[in-house]
């Protein structure tokens, strides 16, 4: 991508989205190659213990830090993957012929910087030549996107001791420090000479099975979002075939998807007419069941409603429909999942999605996600939306972003739906970025003008011609609307949106030569 591509946003942003949704489709960063752990044999080459140590996962491992983190004298391992589990303790099992085949050195600058970044630290053998070195720096930043402890562990193996250890600071001094001993662990002080024992208290590492439990809510398989989504705009049929759009606004409702060749969707239908008075106990007024078959498929649709005796609205939903609700769906998950029916939606007063349900649903589960969401702010929404116990360690999605990233979605296929969820993200935006979204919001809008004006819908382009003026009136917006009425006879108000076109840009050529046209047309009595 050239640096002019990445100046601007919509074009840097909308080649991330791209290629962040292959990824969702499937496709891997690193071609679903296995994590490695290489074992150094001492004879210039390294031996793959992946699969004996536990670490061959095919998880997109991105960054690692080693540390003892229990505290047993050998070095742990955490580590990121890009796929779940995102964050993976492997703790080292080592036990070796002796207790105590190690030593732990924590350095302390006074001179130097505090952490004695750059320091190095050799263990001292005074048992004679022959024996190997032993070398340990401090790092900072030793790995990608990583930090390891900054305590210096040194292996000692069967026969190993320990007693000096030769420290070289930051800036060059040198310095001999004495009183180790194997399997303890020391902080070693700039020019003290001395190394101070320090106790370190084993830690209890056990698996919490509560912690990864689901939360008792319900037993149905269902997601709540993190952030509130209005679910994009459905069109459909209802039985006499006239059209609709969903959601509405002003009460919740809730939509399903279904098909009359799916036995599961035909039982939660039957499960919900049933249960019918469940619902509307449960503060949904509006249940509307959409059936995903087609124009073809409306007889049989029609059928299956009329053996259930459907209590609730019902209708066929427009193919292009479809197309929405699967993209929709893209923007949601980190994998690409295939609209599979039954689907519901509930849906707040304002559209927005609260819940989304697969398979087999009950009317408590969706009194309870409305219960819960109705009043709560957007740090409710993000608390709420977790299936499993526990803590975020982020904070709550900013809408705007969230928005933004949504808008992407739909903007080569569906222009009109990505600006709703631009206009949404301007309605949470502050300062500066609300003035940076009207312009964008604008120009958007004027491209769909011109795109209906070719299309020769003049009502559809004045609609996008009066809101891109709204929130930006430009000369250039008003000179494309001037001329595309003066094609289709309203002179009087062509002339007025030329006019001031002018006033904004009187060097304009184009509007002043359209205004004469339109002047001259008007003195004929045309």
């Amino acid at each position: 991508m050239s640096p002019k591509q990445q100046a601007d946003p919509d074009v840097y942003g909308n080649a991330w989205s791209d290629l962040l949704q292959q990824v969702r489709d499937g496709l891997s960063w690193s071609g679903r190659e296995s994590n490695r752990c290489l074992l150094n044999d001492r004879f210039g080459g390294f031996a793959d213990v992946s699969s004996v140590m536990g670490l061959d996962q095919k998880a997109d491992g991105r960054a690692h830090a080693l540390v003892d983190w229990d505290h047993d004298g050998d070095l742990d391992l955490w580590y990121r993957d890009r796929t779940a589990p995102r964050l993976r303790l492997m703790l080292n099992r080592h036990r070796g012929s002796r207790k105590g085949d190690f030593v732990s050195l924590l350095l302390e600058g006074h001179t130097c910087n505090r952490s004695a970044i750059g320091a190095v630290a050799e263990l001292v053998d005074e048992s004679g030549a022959g024996k190997e070195r032993l070398v340990r720096s401090v790092r900072a930043g030793d790995l990608f996107l990583s930090q390891s402890s900054r305590w210096l562990h040194f292996g000692l193996g069967q026969n190993g001791e320990v007693g000096k250890v030769r420290v070289i600071w930051p800036g060059g001094q040198e310095e001999l420090f004495e009183g180790l001993k194997a399997g303890g662990s020391f902080l070693l002080k700039q020019g003290s000479s001395s190394a101070i024992s320090v106790k370190r208290s084993p830690r209890a590492i056990a698996h919490n099975t509560e912690s990864s439990a689901p939360l008792v809510r319900d037993a149905t398989t269902h997601i709540n979002l993190p952030v509130a989504f209005r679910l994009p705009p459905l069109g459909f049929r209802n039985p006499l075939g006239d059209r609709g759009i969903l959601p509405g606004e002003g009460s919740p409702q809730l939509i399903m998807l279904w098909s009359a060749e799916c036995p599961v969707s035909r039982m939660q239908l039957k499960q919900m007419a049933e249960k019918s008075r469940a619902y509307r106990v449960a503060g949904v007024p509006l249940v509307i069941a959409l059936n995903v078959d087609g124009e073809e498929g409306h007889a049989e649709a029609a059928e299956v409603m009329e053996q259930l005796r459907w209590p609730f609205e019902w209708g066929i939903i427009d193919d292009i429909s479809l197309d929405v609700l699967s993209a929709f769906q893209k923007g949601l998950f980190d994998v690409t999942v295939p609209l599979t029916v039954p689907l519901a939606f509930l849906c707040g007063t304002g559209g927005e999605v609260m819940g989304i349900y697969r398979g087999a649903f009950d009317a408590s589960v969706i009194g309870e996600d409305l219960k819960a969401l109705s009043t709560v702010d957007r740090e409710g929404w993000h608390a709420w939306a977790p299936p499993i116990a526990g803590r975020w360690f982020t904070k709550a999605v900013n809408p705007v972003y969230a928005m933004e990233f949504m808008a992407r979605q739909f903007d080569s296929r569906f222009p009109e739906v990505a600006l709703s969820y631009l206009e949404n993200a301007q309605e949470h935006a502050t300062g500066a970025k609300v003035l940076a979204l009207a312009s964008g919001i604008a120009r958007r809008h004027h491209e769909l003008a011109r795109e209906f004006r070719k299309q020769q819908q003049p009502e559809q382009a004045s609609l996008h011609f009066e809101r891109a003026l709204a929130l930006d009136p430009r000369a250039e917006f008003l000179l494309d609307y001037g001329t595309m009425l003066a094609s289709y006879g309203n002179l009087g108000a062509a002339a007025g949106l030329l006019g001031e076109a002018l006033e904004l840009e009187p060097d304009l050529k184009p509007a002043r030569r359209a205004l004469e046209m339109v002047e001259k047309l008007q003195k004929e009595g045309r």
